[in-house]
């Protein structure tokens, strides 16, 4: 009896999670060209850059991207899903225009579901979580002091994100980024004065000093006190633009 020479097994093809090739699967992690949109169109709006009542125009944004329109309509579809933009039948897109009313009452649901946030987050923190904040503070105050104003938004953001994931209710958590995003396109309004940054980022330092002495009632306080300039900049910055709209206190 010959010996036979045993078969090579062919080597297994990298795949994505559905059995797709490598070359397949970098296709589908990459942002399509319509994320790409909506990604910059966030920016723009949550940096100042689009102001409230303005028109985002279909075909500007067509020449602007080098794309079709399709991909500008699922952008667009994105950012009215998240409140930034209204659509509106036979005259298009604009920035989405909230009220000093409509402002004052999300501010009044935030304040109350981010307190809420911190009366249940348990004590004491772990100084693993204490450090990822820190790491996020540190860098939120090197953008302040460098003028990035996209790094100051997004690393505040997910300081704050950070910080409410503590509590450890998906529910409660899930309700304040959406209350959040609501009011993204704010955001700008207090950013644009250095004192205004200078509070934020010495809240930031407060929270976690707060945090890692348990004192609830301290995080408490420098939650609400938190909140209060992008409104106040806001309806300042709406009623010089647009005169007096109807408000209400939000205390």
């Amino acid at each position: 009896m010959t010996a036979t020479t045993p078969r090579r097994k062919r080597r297994p093809r990298i795949a994505g999670r559905a059995g797709a090739p490598r070359a397949a699967q970098e296709r589908v992690v990459k942002p399509s060209t319509a994320r790409i949109v909506a990604m910059s169109l966030e920016e723009d709006i949550v940096l100042g850059r689009r102001h409230p009542r303005e028109r985002l125009v279909e075909q500007d944004l067509c020449n602007r991207f080098n794309t079709h329109r399709g991909d500008i309509r699922l952008a667009l579809f994105d950012l009215e899903r998240k409140g930034l933009i209204e659509r509106i039948p036979h005259r298009g897109a604009t920035v989405r225009d909230l009220t000093p009313h409509e402002v004052l009452e999300i501010y009044a649901v935030r304040e109350e579901v981010e307190v809420m946030a911190a009366r249940i987050l348990p004590f004491p923190v772990a100084a693993s979580d204490l450090a990822k904040l820190e790491q996020l503070q540190r860098e939120h105050s090197a953008a302040v002091d460098a003028g990035d104003m996209l790094t100051v938004f997004y690393t505040n953001l997910h300081f704050h994100q950070r910080l409410f994931g503590l509590c450890g209710n998906t529910c409660l958590i899930e309700t304040i980024e959406y209350l959040a995003q609501k009011v993204y396109g704010i955001r700008s309004y207090a950013n644009a004065f250095p004192e205004a940054l200078d509070r934020a980022r010495r809240d930031h330092v407060d929270m976690i000093k707060a945090l890692r002495a348990s004192h609830r009632d301290e995080l408490i306080a420098l939650m609400r006190r938190h909140l209060e300039p992008s409104p106040a900049a806001y309806i300042r910055a709406y009623e010089r633009r647009f005169g007096h709209g109807r408000t209400l206190a939000t205390r």
